[in-house]
């Protein structure tokens, strides 16, 4: 094992953290590589469109790869746990993911005014994958990817790590890679908080499904909340944005908290 005792917690080494992180980097080289194969084999067109469309196909190529080799390396999508009350505390656990999404939303348009500079990446994503075929953007950003990242993330590198640490240092530094590997400052603090959600819900509820459905659900309403005016009731500005911010957090700690009573139960 490469983790060693220390105080009675196991210590993360450095080989056991890049073995670990290993199939996350695979993830993104995997990814890009099929992405710069798609572009040049100019089956694609040069528009967004079709940017979009390459990053679907990169993405499924991930998901088909890391479900064969979760197969091989035995990676476990649910525990033994059972209970009446799993499935109330996975729904609670899931609209506590979306919350945390809807206040990352209110937080970033607080302070994205002061950081245009440092949040260049992030709206070179923004330009990609929004503004497009409203199937497609919900077919590559709220099912695709939510599967093919927590198969790796919550599946192979939180597990990984579990072997090695505490459940909470697993926590944590799995949700930092997934917010590093994200290439830019906004994503990488939004993916970190809500990577730090999921891995406590696999935690609590032993499916890495229900951390997959809190993904999409999140990914889901940050995309109709954006391409649609389905949710323009979450559109707020001034003093109003501050109140919506605070009533979504406390939603958020309300369903966490109803959460984790009913995995007690």
């Amino acid at each position: 094992m490469p983790g060693s005792k220390k105080g009675g917690a196991l210590r993360v080494s450095l080989k056991g953290l890049l073995y670990a992180a290993a199939p996350a980097l695979l993830y993104t080289a995997l990814s890009n590589a099929v992405h710069s194969l798609c572009a040049q084999s100019g089956l694609f067109a040069s528009q967004s469109a079709s940017k979009l469309l390459m990053q679907a196909v990169s993405v499924s190529v991930c998901l088909l790869f890391f479900t064969w080799y979760a197969c091989q390396e035995g990676i476990r999508l649910r525990s033994g746990k059972k209970g009446v009350f799993r499935y109330p505390a996975c729904f609670c656990y899931v609209m506590a993911v979306v919350m945390c999404g809807i206040v990352n939303n209110y937080l970033f348009s607080m302070v994205l005014s002061f950081v245009k500079e440092a949040s260049t990446g992030y709206w070179q994503v923004v330009q990609v994958f929004y503004q497009q075929d409203l199937r497609l953007e919900v077919l590559t950003l709220c099912v695709l990817a939510p599967l093919a990242e927590e198969l790796v993330y919550r599946g192979f590198v939180y597990q990984r790590l579990l072997k090695q640490c505490a459940q909470t240092k697993a926590a944590l530094l799995s949700a930092l890679l997934f917010g590093v590997l994200h290439f830019n400052i906004v994503q990488c603090v939004y993916a970190f908080v809500l990577g730090i959600l999921l891995a406590h819900i696999v935690h609590k509820t032993g499916s890495l499904p229900a951390a997959a459905a809190a993904h999409m659900a999140a990914n889901l309403v940050s995309v109709l909340w954006t391409e649609t005016d389905w949710l323009d009731l979450l559109n707020q500005s001034g003093g109003r944005l501050y109140v919506a911010a605070l009533v979504c957090l406390a939603l958020m700690g309300i369903f966490l908290s109803y959460g984790n009573r009913m995995v007690k139960k």
